[in-house]
């Protein structure tokens, strides 16, 4: 009589399991078509260059008087982290043509600030031809390496 009631039980538990799947077995698992790899934004570099990057979020470079002098994506290109030989570290900030001929004038020991939607990332100056703009890792607010996560939109 235990016997008749066991197997009574289990068969009743495999219809009452069997009738919530909806058609549906689920011992075979779904396959999902693939999705397309998303393609990052590439810039080529030689090797002698630094490795640029695209920042996120709006890049400014502002005079001492707070005057916007490059802003945005059209006047500051890109940018990258550099370590130097001696293991310093610098950011530099690839200045548009338009932007670069406004600024080759402009004194070599004038300061400049940049800034990352609209929070100072730290004091710029200027290198020769005026192409690029350069924050040592004295000159900026904070680790160098936690400003460029955060430029990238890594932090």
């Amino acid at each position: 009589m235990k016997r008749i009631l066991l197997i009574a039980a289990a068969v009743m538990l495999v219809l009452l399991t069997a009738a919530c799947g909806n058609g549906k077995s689920s011992s075979v698992p779904e396959t999902k078509a693939p999705q397309p790899a998303t393609d990052a934004p590439y810039i080529d570099t030689q090797l002698s260059e630094p490795e640029w990057t695209y920042a996120e979020g709006t890049l400014q470079l502002l005079s001492a008087d707070n005057t916007v002098l490059a802003s945005g994506k059209e006047d500051i290109l890109y940018f990258a982290i550099v370590t130097d030989k001696d293991g310093s570290q610098e950011l530099r900030f690839k200045l548009s043509d338009a932007v670069a001929a406004k600024l080759k004038d402009q004194s070599a020991d004038a300061a400049y600030t940049m800034t990352l939607n609209n929070e100072m990332i730290g004091t710029a100056k200027l290198n020769s031809d005026g192409t690029e703009a350069v924050i040592t890792a004295d000159n900026t607010v904070g680790d160098i390496t936690q400003v460029a996560s955060k430029i990238r939109g890594l932090a």
